[in-house]
């Protein structure tokens, strides 16, 4: 099963993995390239398809984690909710960004395999209740970063 929308999910995912791959440290353009390819990768993910999968069980695959250095800008500030008053709690962008590769990079493997169907309920599902939220913590901590 390929959509037009799983299509351009697969072109954004392996762009932003392809820069992950590529730049182990982040500054100045980099960041903005960074920037650039969550906000990509967020806004085709909201437009893939809810579908059904035969998958079973999680994906475990032999995935190599890129080392990334963000210097200074490691550490940020969060609130998990924004409608609920919490504490406010320390969060990795490293931590973020990896977390994103992981589970697009497992949707990857999977769309590479022609298991189209199992990629889009992959990237889906992950987003939702995973990497969705770190791709927003992220993005807010490098708009910040970018215009600070």
């Amino acid at each position: 099963m390929n959509t037009k929308e799983a299509d351009d999910f697969y072109l954004a995912a392996l762009s932003y993995c392809r820069l992950i791959e590529k730049i182990d440290v982040f500054i100045d353009n980099n960041l903005i390239k960074l920037i650039n390819s969550l906000l990509d990768i967020y806004s085709k993910a909201i437009l893939l398809p809810d579908i059904q999968s035969n998958i079973n069980e999680e994906c475990n695959f032999e995935i190599t984690i890129p080392q990334i250095n963000f210097g200074n800008y490691e550490f940020y500030w969060e609130v998990f909710n924004p409608y609920h008053l919490d504490e406010t709690v320390s969060s990795s962008l490293s931590d973020d960004i990896v977390d994103i590769y992981k589970d697009v990079k497992k949707g990857l493997i999977l769309f590479d395999k022609n298991e189209h169907k199992e990629a889009i309920w992959q990237w889906k599902f992950s987003f939702d209740i995973h990497w969705g939220s770190h791709a927003v913590d992220a993005i807010r901590a490098l708009h910040y970063v970018i215009r600070s």
